[in-house]
């Protein structure tokens, strides 16, 4: 049987990705380094480490004395860890980040500048090591704190707490790792990867951010670099107060905190601040081999320090939810039919759903229905004359309930009482008054409570359907009435809580599906939806980071603007990852007809779905996919995502795995058994098959559907 690969195994399968989804846009590739050394992990203070090892880059810029970096092996306070070692002196700031054995990956400063541009004159800095805490202070002449980081090491990664008194450029971002002269020392560092899904993945300055149609809202705050030893990970650790991060070229890392309303003593994510000093959410290190490796690693800091909490992991979702997505989205556009259109009714998503069935052959399935049902956006009104109100939709529901389909809303964020859409992202920004639902106004849970009940509810004025497709997410508007209670990220986050709160007290089983990939929000949606793409390959790439940062969250793999060419690649590659989506019916967007035989091909695909069970997904090296139940694989792609094997992941003396393939010829099934006991097609003819150390042999036809049947236990 085949076995789950290291992050190193993957990352080749992820690159593949990358370069496949940016050889439209010209993104350089990334390279291949060996792991971190791994050894035995010890905080040292007094005695320097015994190798001569080379201390690390020196900035070009005028450099006060505390601006000096460590030297690696010599200097008197240091820490030594599995994956890193840290090396400071007792009067400077700048701390030299280097691997076990002394390889430097770059030095950095432990302050920060907020709401200035440069330490005040005749700044000191002061470092201590005491119980294994590296504790960095800038101190003003007359001893005032202006800078205040906190180093907490652990084996394979540490954080760093700041703190600092704003000072009165409030239009100045706030900047960590940086004294106004210099950051990280950018000569260390070779390369860079963003898990933001709108750039090149590859990119020597790293940046995320929420701000305008961002399809990951918010991606992982996380940046990855690399170094001569390897590649290492700088991210925030709480939900943060924001909308961006990045790396400029000075090597500070700018987080977009919302200084101009810090007055009321606000709360940036990490706390209310503490003797005037304002508090930022923490960072943490981490180190992999690879950029996949680094955001596995992010998300497993992150868990090891308890601020992760999943919502829905795998064996405790509701059985219906790894049903397909059928959308109407994609066959609204298609029809002339999307929005506001008089044509979109009731009656049109009943035509909708019947169609579907009979040409894909599915009978349980989830329906989403997408833009706009509503009144007006944001408002739980159906469209009193399309959609006959709050009974006609409660009966459109009941309806499709009673055919064994489930039913999610289409729900935008943020927008409240608009009348047409779309509206652009700045007017979104710009939204106010009874025109935005605020996260931060007193009484958003309890109008949030009773939204939910009208939209999710069972009673005679509610419309009782199961779940919601949020969209609009990184539409966080800019006037919120108490943004010291949330702002960017973290309005987001408690926009979200209340909705995934409020949606699962009234039912447990609501499937509330989302795109945000950032790993803390895990524990306030139940799925990552990959959002709009237009590649198969840039899918696959989106998937390949939510697979990495979000392991145990469900993912939704879209499929808004697959046309003809790519739609059997991503049905497939989308059904082993996570839950497949289909946005159309009968024609693709454009008037092109979806043939009979495409239709039913597709079907038998999306039909293997559930059987594989809940687990989670792994990019392989040669641009496959697989699932994993534990360490079973329960699900493969093959023949260059054109086909797949699915198996229960009930282990039993005799197992059967089904094979849909839309590749013809003799091919290769790279799951096994002991013993081959018989293979048949879907008419239960027998078809010619031999086992091989590395799958089955078959010979296939396009569209077929194959069964192994296989003995000897799993």
């Amino acid at each position: 049987m085949l076995t789950a690969l290291s992050s190193a195994d993957w990352w080749p399968g992820l690159r593949g990705r990358i370069l496949r989804a940016s050889s439209l846009r010209g993104i350089r590739a990334g390279a291949v380094l060996a792991a971190l050394a791994c050894m035995a992990g010890v905080v040292q203070a007094m005695h320097p480490f015994p190798s001569p090892l080379l201390a690390s880059e020196v900035s070009d810029s005028a450099l006060q004395p505390y601006d000096v970096p460590a030297v690696v092996g010599a200097a008197p306070l240091h820490v030594i860890e599995p994956a890193y070692s840290l090396w400071a002196e007792p009067t400077s700031a700048v701390v030299t980040l280097a691997s076990p054995s002394g390889r430097v990956y770059t030095s950095l400063p432990l302050c920060m500048l907020a709401g200035r541009t440069v330490m005040p004159a005749g700044t000191v800095a002061h470092t201590t090591l005491e119980n294994g805490v590296l504790h960095t202070r800038m101190l003003s002449r007359t001893g005032g704190v202006v800078s205040d980081a906190v180093l907490r090491p652990s084996a394979q990664s540490f954080t760093v707490s700041f703190s600092s008194p704003p000072g009165a450029d409030h239009g100045a971002l706030p900047a960590f790792f940086s004294d106004g002269d210099r950051g990280m020392a950018m000569a260390t560092i070779e390369d860079g990867f963003t898990p933001d899904a709108r750039g090149p993945a590859i990119s020597a300055l790293p940046a995320v951010s929420t701000v305008g149609r961002a399809p990951f809202a918010p991606p992982p705050f996380d940046l990855e670099l690399r170094s001569a030893p390897g590649w290492f990970g700088v991210g925030l650790v709480q939900v943060p107060d924001a909308t961006s991060m990045r790396l400029g070229p000075d090597g500070a890392v700018t987080v977009d905190y919302p200084l101009s309303r810090a007055a009321g003593g606000p709360d940036l994510g990490a706390g209310p601040p503490v003797a005037g000093r304002l508090r930022f959410p923490d960072f943490v290190v981490t180190f992999a081999g690879d950029p996949a490796g680094g955001l596995r690693a992010y998300h497993d800091a992150l868990a090891a320090r308890h601020v992760l909490a999943v919502a829905s992991p795998p064996g405790a979702r509701p059985s219906w939810w790894s049903d397909p997505l059928v959308d109407t989205w994609g066959e609204q556009v298609a029809t002339g039919a999307q929005r506001g259109s008089p044509v979109y009714g009731a009656a049109w998503v009943r035509s909708f759903v019947a169609g579907w069935k009979a040409r894909y052959h599915l009978q349980h399935f989830t329906v989403v229905i997408d833009s706009r049902w509503q009144q007006r956006i944001g408002d739980p009104l159906p469209d009193v004359v399309r959609f006959g109100g709050v009974a006609g939709m409660r009966s459109l529901v009941s309806d499709l309930h009673a055919q064994g389909l489930h039913v999610l809303l289409w729900w935008p964020l943020w927008a409240h009482g608009i009348d047409k859409i779309p509206i652009s992202a700045r007017q979104a920004r710009l939204l106010s008054g009874e025109h935005v639902v605020d996260p931060t106004a007193p009484a958003f849970q309890s109008t949030m409570a009773t939204t939910m009940e009208a939209l999710l509810g069972n009673g005679p004025d509610s419309l009782g359907a199961d779940g919601l497709k949020l969209d609009w997410q990184y539409d966080v508007p800019q006037s919120l009435a108490n943004p010291a209670a949330g702002y960017g990220a973290l309005a987001l986050y408690r926009y979200m809580d209340g909705i995934h709160s409020a949606a699962h007290a009234l039912r447990p089983d609501a499937m509330i599906d989302a795109s945000a990939a950032a790993p803390q929000f895990a524990g306030v949606a139940d799925t990552v939806r990959l959002y709009d793409a237009w590649s198969v390959a840039e899918w696959d790439r989106r998937a390949a980071i939510v697979a990495a940062v979000d392991p145990d969250v469900l993912i939704d793999g879209d499929g808004w603007q697959v046309d003809a060419a790519d739609a059997l690649q991503h049905t497939v590659s989308s059904t082993v990852y996570g839950t497949p989506a289909m946005y159309f019916s009968r024609t693709w967007v454009g008037h092109v007809p979806i043939s009979n035989a495409l239709s039913a091909e597709l079907g038998s695909v999306l039909a293997l779905a559930p059987l594989k069970g809940q687990g989670h997904a792994m990019p392989l090296p040669d641009g496959e996919w697989e699932y994993l139940v534990g360490n079973l694989v329960t699900a493969r792609s093959f023949a260059d995502e054109r086909a797949l094997v699915v198996r229960s992941p009930s282990c039993a003396p005799i197992w059967q795995a089904t094979v849909a393939s839309g590749a013809g010829g003799r091919l290769l099934v790279p799951m096994s058994g002991r013993r081959l006991v018989a293979s048949f097609d879907d008419a239960r003819h027998h078809v010619a098959a031999s086992l091989t150390q590395h799958g089955v042999l078959l010979t296939v036809a396009p569209g077929g559907v194959y069964h192994l049947v296989f003995s000897g236990g799993c």
